[in-house]
């Protein structure tokens, strides 16, 4: 699988502690709105509309343990897999992020029609 990656901080213009940890928000990328997750261990990346509701998860909080918890119904969602939880039934996508000397990136699948 190919990937195309997306700077969304930049670490010069922004700083290196640009969003706090086990903090979330919305971010958009490409037209495509990101729930971006920091942990202690880094960033991670789901879709940021719960499957439920359409919540934005990004308006939601984040637990120590790596959920995100929708702020209307209070689904969670494990952001390194995108997993709800077993009696929900559900996933949101979750996307690769690398942390590079330079910033944050999310990587998106190309399409057959990317270059």
């Amino acid at each position: 699988m190919a990937l195309r990656f997306y700077k969304i901080y930049d670490f010069q213009t922004d700083g290196e502690d640009v969003q706090a940890i086990l903090s979330n928000r919305t971010v958009e990328v490409e037209g495509k709105r990101i729930c971006l997750v920091r942990l202690p261990e880094g960033y991670f990346a789901i879709d940021d509309k719960c499957p439920h509701a359409g919540a934005r998860l990004g308006s939601g909080k984040c637990t120590p343990e790596g959920m995100v918890i929708c702020p209307v119904h209070r689904y969670q969602y494990n952001v390194k897999t995108g997993k709800g939880l077993p009696q929900q039934g559900d996933y949101v996508n979750h996307y690769p992020v690398e942390t590079r000397k330079d910033g944050v990136y999310i990587g998106f699948e190309k399409k057959w029609w990317q270059f």
